[in-house]
């Protein structure tokens, strides 16, 4: 018999205390000390109430099975991700749901160069988690406490500013919606000069001050915090700090595709004819900017993990997101909403521009997001009928489903982490995008409900 799916496109996702229990936390534990024999295991949580409980199970499901395990505490995906990379023969569990609502909490299990693992040695937990196949010993593993875990991330985050170059420090609004990016981004900032105001900047896992998930509607008060103290810009993370959006120094607040253009275009002009992988729901712009600067382009399915993994495989230099990741190879090839940060500030201090200056240069495209609740069964067949209902006018099937047309394209598929199904509709023009939407809304909808 085929085990229950536990991970999807980011890790393990479901609402704590119904099916994230700490049995279930102590299964988790117990099955990635089977996987990963020998081997110290990095343990880190974001500031979700039901984090600490969560880290407790798998801590005692590792110690149980006889690994050891370094406690990190309250930290950011991509820091603890950077721990496992540097420390020697060590995996990690982060416990988040990143930018899930406040119920939810996860696990993303990282294996030892620092990226999640892949679908197969997920399969493998899966197997044991099922099975109870653990190996439990008569010397139990060994718990330490980190001290100050944080401080070789952030040391190797100022390796990559070019701060030192400006005579006058820039003014940055830090919006961590109460999650744990409050350690890393307005600190770094900080020791390198720059005037650091905060906003939602305790760490709270019922994220009072606005949704987890920095999404463009959430950022009005981001955006009028930076207008009202004349900053340079402004920067929103989610829960666990892994991604970033950028509100520039009008207030005008930029889409993630805008960011990872903008830094696509930096980056590929001191690394010429280099590689840049995104998923296939990223804007053309990203597109057009990577053929100008000639550089190349390789589309994955949606996930931080197809990312991670084909840049890699590709040795890309950069990766992205339209959610706001942005994965940067001399740092790490991970998300990380910090190392967005830096590149977004070493753009506007390289060019001498503001931020809207720089945004303004680039090609524009006019991007379309929405979403369809649906059970996770329903998904797989919703997607086949509309392949169906569409036929040869699909052009990939890469995730989900794709058409391009003249004028723009569309993308429907299943989320990874919740009960939705994501349509994104592109064109040159809004124009061209309420065309788009008027003619195939009616049978992406007909083919959801049936």
């Amino acid at each position: 018999m085929k085990p229950t799916r536990l991970f999807g496109t980011n890790g393990i996702r479901a609402v704590a205390g119904s099916v994230l229990t700490s049995e279930f936390a102590y299964g988790i534990g117990s099955s990635v000390a089977a996987l990963n024999r020998e081997k110290k295991i990095l343990i880190g949580r974001d500031g979700r109430s039901s984090s600490r409980t969560l880290t407790e199970g798998v801590t005692a499901g590792l110690l149980a099975n006889g690994s050891d395990v370094v406690d990190c505490g309250e930290i950011t995906t991509p820091g603890l991700q950077y721990l496992v990379k540097v420390a020697e023969d060590s995996a990690g569990v982060m416990i988040t749901a990143s930018h899930n609502p406040p119920e939810y909490n996860g696990f993303k299990v990282v294996d030892t160069d620092g990226i999640e693992i892949v679908r197969s040695k997920e399969e493998k937990i899966e197997r044991l988690f099922a099975t109870k196949s653990w190996a439990t010993t008569k010397t139990p593993g060994e718990r330490e406490e980190a001290v100050r875990p944080i401080e070789p991330y952030l040391a190797s985050l100022k390796t990559h500013l070019t701060m030192k170059r400006i005579a006058n420090p820039l003014k940055i609004v830090v919006d961590t919606g109460n999650g744990v990016a409050i350690l890393t981004t307005p600190e770094l900032l900080r020791r390198v000069g720059c005037k650091v105001v905060t906003m939602n900047d305790n760490i709270d896992g019922s994220f009072p001050g606005r949704n987890s998930e920095p999404r463009p509607e959430n950022l009005g008060p981001l955006a009028a915090l930076v207008r009202r103290e004349k900053a340079s810009f402004g920067v929103a993370h989610d829960g666990d700090g892994d991604r970033a959006m950028f509100v520039d120094e009008t207030g005008t607040v930029n889409s993630g595709d805008k960011s990872l253009t903008l830094i696509a275009d930096e980056v590929l002009q001191t690394h010429p004819k280099g590689t840049v992988v995104t998923p296939l729901n990223t804007s053309a712009s990203l597109r057009d900017v990577v053929k100008m600067r000639h550089g190349r382009l390789v589309l994955t399915p949606v996930g931080s993990i197809h990312v991670a993994r084909t840049m890699l495989r590709e040795k890309a230099i950069l990766g992205g997101e339209e959610n706001g990741g942005i994965f940067y190879e001399p740092h790490q090839p991970v998300r990380d909403g910090a190392i967005a940060t830096v590149l977004v500030l070493n753009a506007i201090v390289d060019t001498g521009l503001s931020l809207s200056k720089l945004m303004a240069r680039l090609p524009n495209y006019f991007m379309r997001k929405e979403k369809r609740a649906i059970t996770d069964e329903k998904k797989g067949p919703a997607i086949k009928r509309l392949r169906q209902k569409l036929g040869k006018r699909v052009t990939s099937t890469l995730d989900g489903v794709r058409v391009d047309l003249a004028k723009g394209w569309f993308l429907v598929r299943a989320s990874g982490t919740e009960p939705l199904i994501r349509i994104y509709t592109e064109g040159k023009t809004e124009k061209d995008v309420e065309l788009i939407s008027k003619e195939f809304l009616p049978v992406i909808d007909d083919a959801l409900q049936n």
